[in-house]
């Protein structure tokens, strides 16, 4: 499921330029690139270190979910990496959405709150080169990957050193040390009165053609609504990945690697992650109306002038 020979002419396609940008991925079909569009099964995916994955039944239907490491005894570390790569186009926008919640494996203290000790943390990572499980604790499964690209990442622990936890970061080329970072005030990311999380990974072209933008990792409570926010503005992928191609030798995107990771120290966390999605922004309504407007004018201008 991975990669196909890539030719090595570089021709950058030029229409459907609408469809291309509105979609973000290639609208050609290669078996041998994963579709994001459809349902993420996680027990497909390539499960390193203690991860595991279990499919459950829903009310609508079948919930994917990964375990990342295991929360008993401490000294954890797994990863979950999809089978294949997918194309991605990043001179236009996108948008990488999943859920995950963080579960204490500690017993409840006097006053009913999760005892243990919290830590470390989870990854979702992007990335060129081949999927690597990284180091445990502060490192959070991708810390000494070497895997270049960017990683984002939910801390719940921290030495003097760090940021404090709990933070949302914004992590490059296999390292740990944050390449932007927000901290939340938060001191737990699992309270007993509420579980799941949504996290956000967003990108925004530059404009310059140049596959250079800015980065956001957001992770939103869907009980309190409290929504936590880091921006980056230097991610460059013009070498991150192997440019793709069609038959044709038009250039379509980049071969990119995703998966997560965590870790959990001396500290008794187990992570989840589920319902992974792919897709572009929506766009605000004036610029539909604008961009359908401008479908409409082509449209009656080239039929003008077939009489």
């Amino acid at each position: 499921m991975y990669c196909a020979s890539i030719k090595p002419i570089r021709k950058r396609v030029t229409a459907p330029l609408i469809a291309l940008a509105i979609a973000g991925l290639s609208p050609v079909a290669h078996a041998n690139f994963i579709d994001l569009t459809t349902n993420v099964d996680f027990t497909t995916w390539s499960l390193q270190g203690d991860a595991t994955a279990y499919n459950a039944n829903v009310s609508v239907g079948t919930d994917s979910y990964a375990q990342l490491n295991r929360g008993i005894g401490g000294g954890s570390v797994g990863g979950a990496f999809a089978p294949g790569p997918f194309i991605v186009e990043f001179n236009a926008p996108f948008e990488v959405s999943f859920r995950f919640y963080v579960a204490h494996s500690g017993m409840l203290d006097d006053e009913g709150n999760p005892g243990g000790t919290q830590g470390d943390g989870l990854t979702f990572f992007m990335t060129g080169s081949t999927p690597a499980l990284g180091s445990g604790g502060s490192d959070l499964g991708y810390g000494g990957s070497g895997m270049n690209g960017y990683a984002f990442a939910v801390d719940t622990f921290n030495f003097d050193d760090e940021p404090q936890a709990v933070s949302v970061q914004i992590l490059g080329d296999g390292s740990s040390t944050p390449l932007a970072y927000t901290e939340t005030g938060l001191t737990d990311i699992q309270p007993s009165d509420y579980y799941q999380w949504y996290g956000t990974v967003g990108y925004t072209p530059s404009g310059n053609g140049d596959e250079t933008g800015d980065l956001f990792f957001e992770v939103q409570q869907g009980f309190t609504n409290q929504t936590y926010r880091v921006e980056w503005s230097g991610a460059d992928w013009s070498s991150v990945a192997t440019d793709v191609y069609d038959e044709e030798s038009n250039f379509l995107g980049r071969a990119i690697y995703i998966g997560f990771t965590a870790g959990n120290g001396l500290a008794d966390d187990a992570h989840f992650v589920g319902s992974l999605t792919f897709a572009p922004p929506i766009p605000e309504p004036s610029t539909w109306t604008m961009l359908l407007a401008g479908l409409g004018l082509a449209g009656f201008a080239a039929r003008a002038r077939r009489n």
